[in-house]
Order: C-alpha cells, then structure tokens, then sequence
C-alpha cells in the first residue's frame, strides 16, 4: 500500500510539473511566434536611414526574445535532469525521512522554476511592448520613405513598385490601365524670376489639384522634377483623357500670387500626355509611350493633353 502510494505522488509531482513546464513554454512560444517581425525581402533601391536604424533596433529586440526563451529552455533542461534523478532515487529509499527530502527537493526546484519564469513572462511583456513600438516606428519609417517630402505624393521609388503591381493586375483581371505623365510649363521661368520657394509652392498647388480629381484607388506620384505620374487602374484611355483635361482646366483657372507680396505670378499651365496598356507592354514601355504623347503635347504648344492613338 505505501509502494503504490509512493509511486502516484512521484508520478502526479512530475505529471504536474511537466505540465506546467510545457504549458508556460507553450504559451510563450505562441505569443511570440504571432508577433514576432518577419524579414522582408531586400530592395534594389537604398533603404531610408530613419527605416533601417527601426530595423536594426527590432532586429536586436528580436534577438535578446530569443536570447530569453533559450533560457528558459535551459532552466527547464536543468529542471528536467533533477526531475529524473529524483525519480531514480525515489525506489531506492527507505524511510518517510529520505523521501521527504527528496519531496522537499523537488517542491523547491519548482519553486526555483516558477521564479524563473515569471522573471521571463515579465521580460519577455517588456521585449513585446518596445517590439509593438519599434514596428509601429518602423511601418511609419517605410512610409515615409515611399513619400516625396515636398508635395507628400508617392516618390519615383513608390510609383515604380505600385506600376508593376498594377500592370500584374491588369493582366491578371483582363481590365484596362492607363497611365498619365504630367509635366509643367514653363517652370525653369518661374523659379528663376520668383526664386525655388515659390516654384515649391507651385509644385505642392499642382500635387494638390490633382490628388483633388482623382480616385482613391489611383496613384500619383512626384516622378522627377516638375514631372508628375498617374496611374489609373481600370481606365481605359477615353475616359483618362477627360479627367486630365479636367486637372488641366483647373490648374490654368488659378490666379496665383506670391503670399508675401501679394505679386502676381501670371498664368500656370501643365501639359499631359497619356498611354493605355497594350498587350506588348511592361513599365518602361508604357511610360516610353506615355513620354512620347506629353513630348508631342509640349511640342504643340504645352498647356494640352495628347492621348494615345488608342483614342482615335
């Protein structure tokens, strides 16, 4: 009767302890495995300093997680290697003595195992709350570097990434695409007779005016200079030439002045030029044939839009 005794206390202390080692090392790996930050693929372009200082910053709280759950595997290890030689004693004694000692062992090694990890469970709430931070940082860092700082559009960077999105969809979806390059006249004019400020605020008016005419699901971005690019998914080529001409109409109405002087800057124009997506077509062929219709719309006199012949 004490033998069978003996043995369901030794079974149900490691049953139990195992139970709660697994559990908590279980419960950990669970929550961690869910939040922690994944490595995304490398980009050709030069990564944003204020992205990549958040990055490396993950990347080592990442590191000191892993640091602590190793740890706390090691702990458990050692816990283990007690756990058994314990069991192996345990037949051998004879006495209530020796087995109290050996109960008085194991309750204090587990007492020992749960201090270490509710040390851990602190830690690793910590090491999770600066990695929520750091990701946020780091989502706000990546977009931000998609962005052109002055006029708060997609950069050249943005607008290639999203070009090749959308042409994949495109093809993927049989719809039409098209796409808009804009560029302002005359503008080397206006900076050299009212100085960079103000071409910088004609730069942001021009951003302005066409974020104002287009849909949600477009994309316009700073594509160099005063040259500015619209994508327009699902749009074939008719209709992306009356929502230019629109853009177009509104930035010729617009009596412009400088806000200090209150002098006049005279009239600012765009000229457009727009290409649909053709069977043959990648990016650079689209935006080749893009360039060549806002050539020819400065060629005949700017302040036009000239479409692609698909309009015909």
């Amino acid at each position: 009767m004490f033998i069978s005794g003996l043995i369901s206390v030794e079974a149900l202390l490691i049953a139990l302890t195992a139970l709660s080692l697994g559990g908590l090392g279980l419960l950990f790996w669970r929550e961690w495995s869910e939040t922690a930050p994944t490595t995304a693929a490398p980009s050709s372009a030069p990564p944003d300093t204020g992205f990549t200082a958040t990055a490396l910053l993950l990347d080592r709280e990442a590191s000191a997680v892993l640091s602590l759950v190793r740890t706390y595997l090691d702990a458990g290890e050692r816990y283990s290697v007690s756990l058994a030689q314990a069991g192996q004693s345990l037949p051998t004694l004879a006495t209530p003595d020796e087995i109290g000692i050996i109960v008085k062992f194991l309750l204090a090694e587990n007492a020992k195992m749960q201090h270490e990890a509710g040390e851990l469970k602190k830690s690793l709430e910590q090491s999770k709350s600066q990695i929520d931070k750091l990701r946020s940082h780091l989502a706000e860092a990546q977009e931000i570097g998609m962005r052109d700082p002055l006029t708060s559009l997609r950069n050249r960077r943005c607008f290639d990434d999203s070009l090749a999105t959308e042409l994949a969809n495109a093809r993927a979806r049989g719809t039409a695409l098209s796409l808009v390059m804009a560029d302002i006249d005359n503008f080397k004019r206006v900076n050299d007779l009212f100085g960079h400020q103000v071409g910088d605020e004609i730069l942001k008016t021009f951003a302005r005016v066409i974020a104002d005419n287009v849909r949600a699901t477009d994309t316009i971005a700073r594509y160099g200079g005063e040259e500015f690019a619209i994508i327009l998914p699902e749009t074939q080529v008719e209709n992306a030439r009356l929502l230019t001409e629109r853009i177009r109409a509104e930035l010729e109405a617009m009596q412009l002045a400088v806000k200090e002087s209150g002098e006049q800057i005279g009239k600012i124009t765009a000229s457009f030029g727009i290409a649909e997506l053709d069977d043959g077509d990648d990016a650079n062929a689209l935006i080749q044939r893009a360039d060549v219709k806002l050539y020819q719309a400065k060629c005949e006199g700017k302040n036009r839009v000239a479409a692609d012949e698909m309009a015909a």
